[in-house]
């Protein structure tokens, strides 16, 4: 699995401390040697060719030429901090789609989210159609009516509001297998880095805490956001054009902290 060009290795032993799994041994300033039943424990994270700063060690399970250098040009703190203090959860959304060539800059970046021991379960589903849209919302509503505690969503729907997507053009579905455990997990990390990655770009989103709730309860909704047999969703974010601009930050309760 592991192969060491030898005229470019350092013997800093880099590429072992960086496996997660522990696959890999340098022991004493050696060419690093990979241990027994390595291929069949090695979870591709692809850390040990990603630190190797001569560029010395291939994995055959995980292609060369998939490997893309690391961006120089980042956001420092203060930038990062602005982006993540300034996001809104956005309710209102102009009518203009959102181009598919932005959804795939999101998508292809939100493949790159960590996921548990990198099992990259995860898939996803586009909703943009108008007509499967409504459809999301007629079986929300549905659940919604059965509910009681939630009469004043059922109550604002027949005032003619979207309560349900909140007039979003686009909702993203994350889905995974229904017996793995970290569907959920992984499914808000990928779609926290679509929603910040969308604010970054102009866009807006707001979870759909509601879509997500009705699938576990109405199983026949599950086709209809494009979630096949034996998986389950993990998550559901509305996206689109803000028809609004926050001015301001709106407070929250001070961090509960305890140091130890």
């Amino acid at each position: 699995m592991i192969t060491i060009d030898t005229r470019k290795c350092n013997r800093d032993g880099l590429c072992a401390r960086a496996c997660p799994v522990n696959l890999i041994k340098a022991d004493g300033g050696e060419i690093p040697e990979e241990v027994d039943g390595a291929a069949e424990r090695c979870i591709r994270c692809g850390h040990c060719v990603a630190v190797c700063p001569t560029n010395a060690l291939t994995n055959d399970l995980t292609p060369a030429g998939e490997y893309l250098p690391v961006p120089e040009v980042r956001p420092d703190a203060e930038a990062m901090e602005n982006l993540l203090m300034a996001r809104r959860s956005v309710r209102d959304y102009r009518k203009a789609p959102v181009p598919r060539e932005q959804l795939e800059r999101l998508l292809e970046t939100a493949r790159r989210a960590p996921t548990a021991s990198n099992s990259q379960k995860l898939s996803w589903t586009v909703i943009q159609s108008p007509e499967q849209l409504d459809r999301v919302r007629e079986y929300a509503l549905k659940w919604l009516a059965n509910d009681p505690m939630r009469s004043r969503y059922v109550e604002a729907a027949n005032q003619g509001k979207d309560v349900v997507l909140r007039t979003a053009t686009t909702l993203l579905v994350a889905h995974g297998p229904k017996d793995y455990f970290w569907t959920a997990t992984d499914s808000a990390i990928a779609l926290t880095y679509v929603e910040l990655l969308a604010a970054a770009m102009g866009l807006g989103t707001c979870w759909g805490g509601l879509v997500t709730l009705a699938s576990v309860d109405i199983p026949d909704m599950l086709p209809i956001l494009g979630v096949p047999e034996g998986c389950k969703v993990g998550g559901a974010l509305m996206l689109g054009r803000p028809r609004q601009k926050h001015h301001l930050v709106p407070p929250r309760n001070p961090a509960r902290v305890a140091w130890l």
